[in-house]
């Protein structure tokens, strides 16, 4: 019986704390690096919990663990593990945006499309109206204020802009002001000038052709363009610019623009 005793005793000492129910992480002599296996019943969830919701960083540092693993050793299994990740991604993104569009169709202060449709006909329409709302700020702007056209008589691209200008001058009726930077006329579109080195100098102007639009009764001043601007990009620009000026959006720190000093 004592021997019987002592072997039962040396046993159950021989089983360590861990069988006798000491805690894993009071166990430091077997390192933090010690790994056994969950059972079963701690790995099933328990029933009516919820799983939890994948996170996009965890579903992108997923994708990369399994394309890498793909890409340096492409069996079977690894191509399709990488390949089943792609397709859930994909129905994702397939159901992303498929919400993302009925949000878009109960939401039209978010749709782009209501003020700019994409069909044939609907762009027709946006298109007359941004043409009737250009025409009138230009017929306005042809009342109340006048083009400013910076310009060297040596200047090959300044010429090729005053018949451009002249151009709309004509249809338009605007008023311009040409301003020569060297004292000489652009012959034979704009013979008549006003010195405006100065003015220039003033407006931060170094390069021509430039244009501006002036407003004298409001005393603003804008830059249209500096360089050779076609016709169309002119009207779209003096569109823009004067419904600025003529608002009450613009500063007044540009000042007004004056110009002395006519040219023969």
């Amino acid at each position: 019986m004592a021997l019987a005793t002592l072997a039962a005793a040396f046993f159950v000492l021989s089983l360590g704390p861990a069988a006798l129910g000491e805690r894993y992480f009071d166990q430091k002599e077997r390192g933090w690096f010690w790994y056994e296996p969950l059972s079963s019943r701690t790995e099933e969830a328990r029933p009516g919990t919820p799983r939890r919701q994948l996170t996009v960083k965890e579903i992108r540092e997923r994708g990369e663990r399994l394309f890498e693993a793909a890409l340096l050793s492409p069996t079977k299994e690894n191509v399709r593990a990488y390949m089943e990740h792609q397709k859930q991604v994909l129905e994702r993104s397939e159901e992303f945006a498929r919400v993302w569009k009925r949000v878009l169709w109960e939401s039209p202060a978010l749709d782009s499309t209501v003020d700019n449709p994409v069909s044939a006909a609907g762009a027709e329409i946006s298109r007359n109206l941004r043409k009737t709302a250009r025409e009138g700020v230009i017929e306005k702007i042809s009342r109340v204020g006048k083009l400013v056209f910076f310009f060297r008589s040596d200047c090959p691209f300044c010429r090729g802009q005053a018949e451009i200008i002249k151009t709309l001058e004509r249809r338009h009726g605007i008023g311009v002001l040409a301003a020569s930077l060297d004292g000489r006329g652009l012959y034979p579109l704009y013979p008549h000038f006003v010195n405006g080195a100065a003015q220039a100098a003033r407006l931060g102007v170094r390069r021509v052709p430039a244009l501006f639009l002036f407003v004298p009764s409001q005393r603003k001043i804008a830059r249209i363009g500096t360089g050779y601007l076609t016709l169309g990009e002119i009207r779209r620009r003096l569109h823009v610019v004067g419904e600025e000026v003529l608002g009450a959006g613009q500063e007044e720190n540009k000042g007004l623009f004056l110009l002395s000093g006519e040219g023969k």
